[in-house]
């Protein structure tokens, strides 16, 4: 089935509130397409079948594309588990899969996230929830595309809510996918070199049904937050010890007022994407005066948690900043993980507080299966 795309019109950059343009059209290599950092790979045989016995990064994988709507999964991606974790957990808690799925002949980019425990060992519970096997009640994900400029989120699901990105799109588009053009950008659809980055601006307004309730046909905000986003491609390593060429790709919750940085944002989410997997490690930080709405805890104390948990390997490591004038320096304090941002004079410490890391591949016993996600997801995110 041929990729398509929203029968949107390109609308002009600036009217999105760009605050860098994209990278100019040339010539690229298949590895310099996010697109291929958004989908997970397969190992195939030299008839383009699937070794199901194989994942990227093994010996014997010497051919690898990317996965199509409609296969076998035959590996599935999970977290880390706290080295002092029950055996039940021993796989992690989440299995994650970065799929193509289609729907009424569209195509949209899927990461799912599935809860489950090992039922292998004696003292899991048999009415624990399984791996595999869709439970809409405790799993969810978000469903992701791609145009000629940019990828980016339009939106996700979970047993909380269904949520959305509306954007300035939704004045052309209505009542199309169009209308999460841009949510929650990625990064630019053709990738800058190793080691260089950028930075841009978006409008966007998160919508969120607790009840589940599609949004209606002509809704659009009369007005937009204005999130800071900004991207990195470099050589990464995770925690399985695997150094693979990634985008890491940063969204402030806010951006100062000329787009230039993050300005008064107070909270960062941060994706890392690779060729091999798709998405493949979630980091969440907070500015050093954020305090959880919640728990009401300081994000230092929540850093030094996640740190003693041992879930997850130290964050990227800025060796230049895409930003001029902002600089962005690790300042871990032995027992947490944070870095210091600098621009104009204001100085912040920021500390890592959440972060899922899926290299724990495992293999599926079963050498594959279609999984059954897609029938989870809302046909909003398909309207063309």
């Amino acid at each position: 089935m041929p990729i398509r795309f929203p029968l949107l019109p390109a609308l002009a950059l600036a009217a999105i509130g760009l605050a860098a343009a994209p990278p100019p059209a040339r010539a690229q290599a298949q590895s310099d397409r996010l697109e291929d950092f958004m989908i997970m790979d397969v190992c195939v045989d030299q008839h383009d079948r699937i070794e199901p016995a194989l994942v990227p990064g093994d010996r014997d994988c010497t051919r690898r594309r990317n996965i199509r709507a409609g296969e076998a999964v035959p590996y599935h991606m999970h977290n880390f588990p706290n080295p002092g974790a029950p055996c039940p957990q021993r796989l992690g808690t989440v299995s994650k899969d970065n799929i193509p799925i289609d729907k009424h002949g569209v195509t949209r980019i899927v990461s799912f996230y599935d809860r489950g425990v090992d039922h292998s060992c004696p003292d899991a519970k048999p009415d624990a929830p399984t791996f595999g096997k869709l439970d809409t009640g405790r799993e969810g994900g978000s469903v992701q595309w791609i145009d000629e400029h940019w990828g980016y989120i339009m939106g996700s699901w979970s047993p909380v809510a269904l949520s959305y990105w509306l954007t300035p799109s939704c004045a052309g588009a209505p009542d199309t996918s169009g209308r999460f053009r841009y949510g929650w950008v990625i990064g630019p659809a053709t990738l800058p070199p190793e080691g260089q980055g950028g930075f841009a601006v978006f409008q966007s307004k998160l919508v969120t049904n607790k009840d589940g309730q599609e949004p209606e046909a002509g809704a659009c905000p009369k007005r937009f937050a204005k999130p800071f986003t900004m991207w990195m491609r470099d050589r990464f390593t995770y925690k399985d010890g695997k150094s693979l060429d990634s985008l890491i790709s940063l969204r402030f919750s806010s951006s100062a007022k000329d787009g230039q940085g993050p300005g008064p944002a107070t909270q960062v989410e941060i994706t890392y994407w690779t060729k091999e997997f798709g998405l493949t490690r979630w980091e969440k930080w907070g500015r050093d005066d954020w305090v959880h709405p919640r728990s009401k805890m300081a994000v230092a104390t929540l850093g030094k948690t996640l740190f003693e948990s041992g879930t997850c390997s130290p964050p990227y490591s800025f060796r230049s900043s895409p930003v001029p004038g902002l600089t962005i320096a690790d300042s871990g304090s032995g027992d947490d993980y944070s870095r210091t941002l600098t621009q104009g004079g204001d100085s912040h410490a920021w500390h890592m507080s959440l972060c899922s890391d899926y290299t724990n591949i495992v293999k599926d016993p079963d050498g594959g299966l279609v999984v059954p996600w897609g029938q989870a997801l809302s046909d909003i995110f398909w309207a063309e």
